[in-house]
This record gives structure tokens, C-alpha cells and sequence, in this order.
């Protein structure tokens, strides 16, 4: 158990990261939020926050649920990274795409965290707004969009610059992410029945009309783009 002291000097060593806080914020701009946790304070961890309106918290707020399991994963050695990157989700159903970054001291001990927080909600419902649009547009309203292994995939990704951070790819990482957060098993353990319904979930969500959509569920899924193909047609 960390005593007061202890408490305020862990406090003391962070608060110099938070002019970090302010330039990312900054250059990140209004749908980031930034958060500096301090460890040893797991009850009320948050020590600066920047954009805190993406999640309703606000200095001294308590972390995360899933900031505690990072914390033990580091403090008994069952993780030497220094950043991961995860989904998560706000109490109001947001979809925030999350990186976190470990701070610690000389001796590798874990004192904080700086947690940059993206909330990509309104993407995913651009890129459903954008879809439907070009369906009407070509023509093609209440046609499939789910390219087969001929076909060329419906344009949607020709509205983004390839190269880009705004490009596709993390969008579909968001996509297959939040539809894996709504099974009980994780992809790679899912039974043939739950990853036909997996697939029709992304199916629904248009996925499948952006290059390089199978080929990404495949490998999430652990199975041969094949197989994808066969669980589009059973869905």
C-alpha cells in the first residue's frame, strides 16, 4: 500500500508530461481526447485531461475498465510493451479508437499513462452515410455491394487519398473490431455458426465494399480468404 507521500511524489514526477498533454491535444485537435493517469491512484487516476467531454470524465476521475488490466499486465511482467492500441467504448455507446502509452522511471517501474482517446463514431457513420449515397448514384440500390473474387469492390474507397491517414484501413479495423466486441468469442475462437454471423454483421455494415476487406476479416478470423467468401454466401 502506497502511503501519502509516496502518492505525492508519483503526482510530482508526472506532472511534467502534461505540457505533452496540451501539444498533442493541440495538433490532434478536438476529437482526441488526452488523458495523464497516475497508477498509483487507480480510485481517481486522472491527473490532466484535455477534450474530456468524449468521455464525460474529468480530473480525478477513475480510469478506464480496461486501464486496470493493463496496469497488472506491466506490474507482473505479462507485457513489455511500451504502447498498445485497443477499442473501447464510451457509457453513451461512442466508439473511441485508443492508444496508450506507459510511463515509467529509471528502474522500469510503471508510474502513469498517457491514454490518447479518438472517437470514431461519426466515422462510421460517415462511411455508412458515403455508401449508401454511391449505391443510389450508380444505380444500384438493392443490389448486393459484396465484391466476389472477380469482382471489383463498389468505389467507396476512391472518396479517400490512398496513403493517407483518413484512408480505409483503419476504418475497417474500427469496423471489425466493434462487430467482434458484440460476440461473446473472440474471432479466432469462434465456431463455423458464429463466424457466418460474424461476417453477415460486417456484411450488413458494408465492409465488404472496400478493397482489401477479405483478406483482413480472413486473417482476424485465423481462415482462408476462401472461407470468408463462403460465409458472404451463407449470409
Amino acid at each position: 500500500m502506497k502511503t501519502e507521500g509516496q502518492t505525492s511524489g508519483n503526482r510530482e514526477f508526472l506532472e511534467k508530461y502534461i505540457p505533452l498533454l496540451d501539444f498533442f491535444a493541440e495538433v490532434c485537435g478536438p476529437e482526441y481526447e488526452l488523458v495523464l493517469h497516475d497508477v498509483s491512484r487507480p480510485e481517481a487516476s486522472i491527473i490532466a485531461i484535455r477534450n474530456g467531454q468524449i468521455s464525460g470524465r474529468s480530473v480525478g476521475s477513475t480510469m478506464s475498465d480496461y486501464a486496470p488490466t493493463f496496469v497488472k499486465l506491466i506490474q507482473s511482467g505479462g507485457c513489455s510493451e511500451d504502447m498498445v492500441a485497443h477499442m473501447d467504448r464510451t457509457k453513451d455507446n461512442r466508439i473511441l479508437e485508443s492508444h496508450t502509452f506507459f510511463i515509467k522511471d529509471d528502474r522500469g517501474e510503471l508510474r502513469g499513462m498517457i491514454c490518447a482517446n479518438h472517437d470514431v463514431t461519426d466515422l462510421i457513420r460517415l462511411h455508412d452515410t458515403l455508401h449508401e449515397k454511391i449505391r443510389m448514384l450508380n444505380g444500384i440500390a438493392g443490389r448486393s455491394a459484396i465484391p466476389g473474387p472477380e469482382e471489383e469492390p463498389a468505389p467507396l474507397d476512391d472518396l479517400f487519398p490512398a496513403g493517407k491517414e483518413s484512408n480505409l484501413d483503419g476504418l475497417m479495423d474500427v469496423l471489425i473490431e466493434k462487430a467482434a466486441s458484440e460476440f461473446s468469442a473472440p474471432p479466432g475462437a469462434m465456431t463455423p455458426e458464429e463466424r457466418t454471423r460474424f461476417v453477415g454483421v460486417l456484411k450488413g455494415r458494408h465492409l465488404f465494399s472496400m478493397k482489401g476487406a477479405v483478406p483482413k476479416v480472413a486473417r482476424r478470423l485465423g481462415v482462408s480468404e476462401a472461407t470468408v467468401y463462403r460465409y458472404l454466401k451463407k449470409s
